[in-house]
């Protein structure tokens, strides 16, 4: 039986067990990550917490609608054991039944088929993912070749590396520089901050940053560790950053480091064609992810925007 359950009404050692149970388990749907990201989220319960699908939430004009906060980027349903098609239908029926919005993202692994006939729309969504199970010499036959330009030229500005540094400091080169053209909520920094504090105290993360002269901050990126994974959670540039290619020295550097030590280093995406191209050039390769959508709100809540 599937049955709806607010986040206080969890059990949440048998959620967090079950979600660290999935083979193809990412961070992003343990309890603490969630309540650092959103204010609001409840979940989808299969019987004795055989499965899970957490379901961030918000409410705009009377209706509760389902989203993806910042800072996560698949979520999806979670299971102790594979899960036949019928039961993941009969979660995304009752899934239906409790909103008329709803814009989420599964993860890589969730196979779902769509019956045409209902009012959910299947996207699939780029993430690029690099094998980091093998020597950087491998790895770096894979660079191309504007790339080791790119190297080739950073080499020269004499940058000093980082591992010191906390979170406090890369979020203030993000806001400085692209949080200027982004001009995101301050409840971003807010949320953004507690999450990768959070993190930090799990031991689960690690910051690089990068300097081009005496307090000179010019790149910065945060790491998030999880199982066999490496994922390239945050990042920041200044303008002198980008101009002498601070952010592809930083990721090399960090795959001098961490060569053999991860299976994957996850880019998180992306859909810009430039972010893609640059991930793409360290050799990761394209895995698609699931984005369902749902609008079955009347007009002119159908213009609905969350």
């Amino acid at each position: 039986m599937i049955q709806l359950r607010s986040q206080s009404y969890l059990d949440l050692k048998k959620y967090d067990s079950c979600v660290q149970r999935d083979a193809s388990s990412l961070p992003y749907a343990h309890s603490w990550y969630l309540n650092s990201v959103c204010e609001q989220w409840e979940c989808l319960v299969l019987d004795d917490y055989d499965a899970v699908w957490p379901l961030p939430y918000r409410r705009k004009w009377g209706q509760k609608y389902y989203y993806r906060p910042y800072g996560i980027q698949q979520l999806g349903i979670y299971s102790k054991k594979e899960l036949s098609d019928e039961v993941i239908a009969s979660f995304l029926a009752e899934l239906s039944r409790q909103v008329r919005f709803a814009d989420i993202y599964l993860n890589e692994g969730q196979k779902l088929e769509i019956n045409s006939k209902t009012s959910w729309q299947f996207q699939a969504q780029p993430n690029l993912l690099l094998e980091m199970g093998r020597s950087y010499e491998k790895i770096y036959q894979g660079f191309n070749t504007n790339l080791r330009r790119k190297l080739k030229k950073s080499s020269k500005e004499n940058f000093e590396l980082f591992e010191n540094d906390g979170p406090d400091v890369l979020l203030k080169l993000f806001r400085e520089n692209q949080g200027e053209e982004l001009k995101l909520p301050e409840a971003f920094y807010r949320d953004f901050k507690k999450l990768l504090f959070q993190l930090m105290h799990k031991g689960l993360a690690q910051i690089y940053t990068l300097y081009g002269g005496p307090n000179q901050l010019v790149a910065g990126a945060f790491f998030l560790q999880y199982r066999e994974r490496s994922i390239f959670l945050f990042s920041a540039t200044s303008d002198y950053g980008k101009n002498s290619n601070a952010m592809a020295h930083l990721i090399n550097e960090y795959i001098i480091f961490h060569s053999e030590k991860f299976k994957i280093l996850d880019f998180e995406g992306s859909k810009q064609a430039g972010l893609a191209r640059f991930y793409a050039s360290f050799g990761a390769q394209e895995v698609q992810y699931p984005r369902l959508y749902l609008n079955r709100l009347p007009w002119p809540l159908s213009s609905f925007r969350r």
